[in-house]
């Protein structure tokens, strides 16, 4: 049985990726989270729209309130006042998937990497979507259903 490829389950909640330039603010990246609320990562781009990095909602947050959230719980500290952050500052090296590999590579990498979401690129490294974890759960649904 041929195992079940990336691009049968991608598109199943989330049509777009979130995606900012590496050179966003705080505000934009936060608009970008908020403007699909089922976005668990935002993709940091070039102006080519290739894959530099990734911001996970839940890194960025902390980031953002990280006064409130304990120290053993910080993904990071502030390294700069937050107006003076740009996403490239706080980015994490990428992680992705093409949309010819296997749920099982998926997997590897979000649990890996503890990511709740991927990006999907092409073989130039342009992001053309993303993987939700919501979809995963979607497809299991589809398929038992």
């Amino acid at each position: 049985m041929e195992r079940m490829k990336v691009k049968f389950v991608r598109k199943l909640i989330t049509q777009e990726a979130s995606t900012v330039r590496r050179d966003a603010g705080a505000m934009e990246i936060a608009k970008a989270i908020v403007a699909d609320p089922k976005t668990r990562s935002v993709y940091v781009v070039d102006s080519d729209n290739k894959l530099l990095g990734i911001i996970p909602v839940i890194n960025f947050t902390q980031y953002l309130f990280y006064e409130y959230v304990p120290d053993e719980f910080l993904y990071y500290k502030a390294i700069k006042p937050l107006e003076d952050i740009t996403a490239e500052d706080i980015m994490l090296p990428p992680v992705y998937v093409k949309e010819n590999d296997d749920l099982r590579l998926a997997f590897q990498k979000m649990f890996s990497e503890n990511l709740k979401e991927l990006p999907v690129v092409d073989d130039e490294m342009h992001v053309i979507g993303d993987l939700n974890i919501l979809e995963l759960v979607t497809a299991w649904i589809e398929k038992n259903s």
